[in-house]
This record gives structure tokens, sequence and C-alpha cells, in this order.
């Protein structure tokens, strides 16, 4: 298991910030891979709650689910990969921060088989992609695209 964690503070309001970063149909906006997200169960989203994702990087396409296991607005939200090709949970931690949001970030990624060799080199690349996407949602959020 590989564990990486990304923060970012960004001058919004924690409502705002949870609201953006928790619903998956916005993923494309902010990450720097051509996500495509959607949505699998009916809303309103929260606990239980199911997508579907479309990854491309480096030319090759990757489909996988995911479920929310934690959903406690404004505070905690975590998600599990359901697919075997997603081995991951995520959990995004939301507090105060002066006047905007401090975002906590820890990805858990359970590399399996051949794969696992390369965790660290995964883990580093995983890490990178979030701390670009987040500094993206930060410039996003803070000009009132997002």
């Amino acid at each position: 298991m590989s564990t990486v964690r990304n923060s970012v503070t960004i001058g919004r309001p924690i409502e705002d910030v949870f609201a953006v970063l928790t619903d998956v149909e916005k993923t494309g906006a902010w990450f720097p891979s051509n996500v495509e997200e959607h949505w699998t169960s009916p809303p309103p989203h929260g606990l239980g709650s199911t997508r579907h994702a479309v990854v491309t990087t480096f030319g090759r396409r990757r489909e996988n689910d995911a479920v929310v296991m934690e959903y406690d607005p404004p505070a905690r939200a975590a998600m599990r990969g359901t697919t075997p090709n997603a081995p991951f949970v995520v959990t995004l931690v939301f507090a105060p921060d002066g006047d905007g949001t401090r975002v906590d970030v820890t990805s858990d990624i359970a590399l399996r088989g051949w794969t696992g060799l390369f965790g660290p080199i995964v883990a580093a690349g995983y890490g990178w992609a979030w701390n670009r996407g987040l500094k993206k949602l930060k410039q996003l959020m803070e000009a009132g695209a997002l």
C-alpha cells in the first residue's frame, strides 16, 4: 500500500469547496488528466453513491467505478475504487483556515502483482497529479470560475 498526501488552502467558504470537490462531474475541470466522471446513482449524492470514470493518460484509456464510503458535509468525504484496476481510497478532510478552507487529501493506493514493483513511481505520479490539480482548483475557485 502506498499513501500519498496533498494539501491546499482555497480562499472560499468551506461549504463551497466541499460542494465542488465532492461533485465528481466537476473533476474534469480541475484534475490534470483527461478525466470524465459521472454519477451512476440517482441524486441526492452522498454515502453509498456510485460513479463511473474514464481516465486517459499518456494516450491510454482506463475506466473504473467507485463508491462514496464516507460523506460528512462539510468536514469529510471518502471514495473507494470498486473495480480491480482502481485499487484506491481517497479521503478528503476540510477545515476552516482563516478566510478560506484547507483541504487535506490522503490517497491510499493498493498496487498488486507486477504494478506493486512500481509502487513508489505510481504513487509519486499520483501525488504530482493531485498537487497540480489542487493548484488549478484553487485558481478556478478563487477566480469564481467554479
